[in-house]
């Protein structure tokens, strides 16, 4: 998607104004002045010294994790198929013509399938300007350019117009964000009257079992996670201010992945196995390491 089209989706992160113009390679916000870069029709709508700690040392991180990511290979792993089933594979799917992924990462496969699958106008969003040059190339790659559009941005200060998208997933997101609340609201904020969200997030210590705690307190502190979520404090911080309902709760990351993880490694597990063990991990069992919901805005 070149930028005078995505430009119309966008607003100015930070006075929320609708008008921007773009100049030469900059969006420059008429509301308060700001300016953006713009790289290869990605633009960064953030300013790093409005950042805050945690924020920047994120950014860091992931764009020296997603500069090792080849810019060529677009390769579709059983366990990304799998997140997309999940994703893709909901009873409101007719309703969805303009979807966003907060936090896409390198691949940007969420977005690039939501364009080639469904035929959504699709977007995707990361703090890493990495990440986000390396999907937009890849989104071209695939032949899906014009209907995607990748932004350098915070999830904190989400820069999408009003209720401008019908679906928006936060994958792995919540739990490295300072300010969590504020990114529910923003989520509230852009997504469309009876849309949704998918959110996934790593489940509350105390119902995983117990011997998984050091390996993830370990990647807790690797990766910045700030929290881990039941699903009880979830749905308050998303039904905070009357903003989103629960429609559906399921778990994955059982026991059985961890026999499914040490089969593969060692090729023990054909493909048909292994999707019959995947189909039995992604269950309401409550005791699975990551929390999967979807909620619709009121």
């Amino acid at each position: 998607m070149n930028i005078n089209k995505l430009i119309d989706f966008l607003r100015c992160p930070y006075c929320l104004s609708d008008a921007l113009s773009l100049d030469s390679n900059k969006i420059i916000c008429v509301g308060c002045g700001a300016s953006f870069d713009v790289i290869e029709d990605v633009p960064i709508m953030m300013k790093k010294e409005n950042l805050c700690r945690q924020e920047t040392s994120q950014r860091e991180w992931f764009n020296r994790h997603y500069s090792e990511f080849s810019k060529e290979e677009y390769k579709l792993e059983n366990w990304r198929l799998s997140m997309l089933e999940r994703i893709f594979g909901v009873s409101f799917k007719a309703s969805v013509s303009r979807y966003l992924d907060i936090g896409c990462g390198a691949t940007g496969y969420t977005v690039i399938e939501a364009a080639k699958r469904n035929g959504w106008c699709s977007f995707g969003a990361d703090i890493s300007i990495e990440a986000m040059r390396r999907a937009q190339h890849l989104a071209k790659k695939q032949g899906v350019g014009d209907l995607t559009g990748f932004v350098v941005c915070s999830a904190q200060n989400l820069p999408f117009k009003p209720q401008s998208l019908d679906y928006v997933s936060a994958i792995s997101v919540l739990e490295h964000i300072e300010d969590d609340r504020k990114v529910i609201q923003g989520l509230y904020n852009i997504t469309a009257d009876n849309g949704y969200a998918y959110i996934c997030v790593p489940n509350t210590y105390r119902r995983i079992w117990p011997f998984l705690w050091p390996v993830y307190l370990y990647l807790d502190h690797k990766i910045g996670h700030k929290r881990h979520y039941s699903i009880e404090a979830l749905n308050e911080k998303m039904g905070a201010n009357n903003c989103f309902e629960l429609e559906k709760v399921f778990y994955n990351g059982h026991l059985i992945k961890l026999w499914q993880l040490v089969l593969d490694k060692f090729k023990l597990v054909d493909n048909g196995c292994w999707w019959k063990m995947e189909k039995k991990d992604i269950n309401q069992c409550a005791r699975g390491v990551q929390l999967n919901a979807i909620y619709r805005r009121k």
